[in-house]
């Protein structure tokens, strides 16, 4: 049997329960919980997760503790202490595996700590949001000891359709910060993108079809990612700096006549030659 606890569930370690508990499988699955909201606790009990009287209860029913709320305040108190997941695994055997988004240095600290009573408790964030968790196929980075990435392998790929171990104890948490650093600087410039085309007077739904064809030819981020990545990035000639700079600044400058202002458009335009030239 795949015992699973799951320490706080909200909109992501709900989400990661309902999955889990949705799933067909060849083995039994039996879904332990904790939450102090008592109607996330229901609803986790309607759709068949056993509830847990406290954080060390459930961590001694369990082979893996997954550890999922909001912050580093929340991190701590819920691992630490007589009565916390730390003290609990101790006594099972279990993994702490924190999937919460916090600092490195949390998750050393309470490893560390963990350490001290042979607990094994490792960072392992998850990305690709509640409906993702939902249909099993998350994103499980870790850090740490690929050792223990094998030992929660068998729980993490319950909800998760990839799992990766990225280097040492907080690597993973490091390792996802700049995952989405991606997504949010390219969600702030596609916006200036639709304001430009949008002043400029463009057919959106128009311009939204060719962005998604064209992306199937040129692949999202040139195919950085879709092949062996070179660090530092490779010089490209003058001749793509040259063509990048007439294309940034012929978007400069209608930009400039329709009054749109484009502020991450400009600060490539003048790092260009910087990132990628001679």
């Amino acid at each position: 049997m795949t015992r699973l606890g799951i320490i706080g569930l909200g909109d992501m370690g709900g989400a990661i329960a309902e999955g889990v508990l949705a799933g067909q499988w060849d083995d039994e699955v039996a879904v332990v919980g904790y939450d102090v909201s008592t109607e996330a606790v229901d609803r986790f009990a309607q759709r068949g997760g056993t509830p847990a009287a406290s954080v060390a209860e459930l961590a001694r029913a369990v082979d893996l503790v997954a550890v999922v709320v909001i912050d580093d305040a929340q991190v701590r108190q819920v691992c630490s202490g007589d009565d916390g997941a730390i003290a609990g695994a101790a006594d099972s055997g279990a993994l702490v595996a924190v999937h919460s988004t916090v600092r490195p240095a949390t998750v050393i600290e309470l490893a560390a700590t963990a350490a001290e009573v042979g607990v094994a408790l490792i960072d392992a964030p998850v990305t690709g949001g509640a409906a993702s968790a939902r249909s099993r196929d998350l994103v499980v980075f870790c850090g740490g000891d690929e050792a223990h990435t094998d030992q929660g392998r068998p729980h993490f790929e319950r909800y998760g359709g990839m799992v990766a171990n990225v280097g040492p104890l907080g690597a993973a948490l490091k390792a996802k910060v700049i995952r989405n650093l991606i997504t949010y600087a390219e969600l702030a410039v596609a916006y200036e993108a639709i304001a430009l085309a949008a002043a400029a007077g463009v057919d959106l739904k128009a311009f939204a079809d060719i962005v998604t064809y064209s992306d199937r030819n040129i692949g999202p981020h040139l195919g950085v990612f879709t092949r062996p990545i070179v660090y530092p990035p490779p010089a490209m000639g003058g001749s793509f700096t040259q063509v990048a700079h007439k294309d940034l600044s012929g978007a400069l400058a209608l930009a400039e006549e329709l009054g749109v202002e484009l502020p991450i458009t400009a600060l490539v335009d003048r790092r260009i030659d910087a990132a990628f030239g001679e």
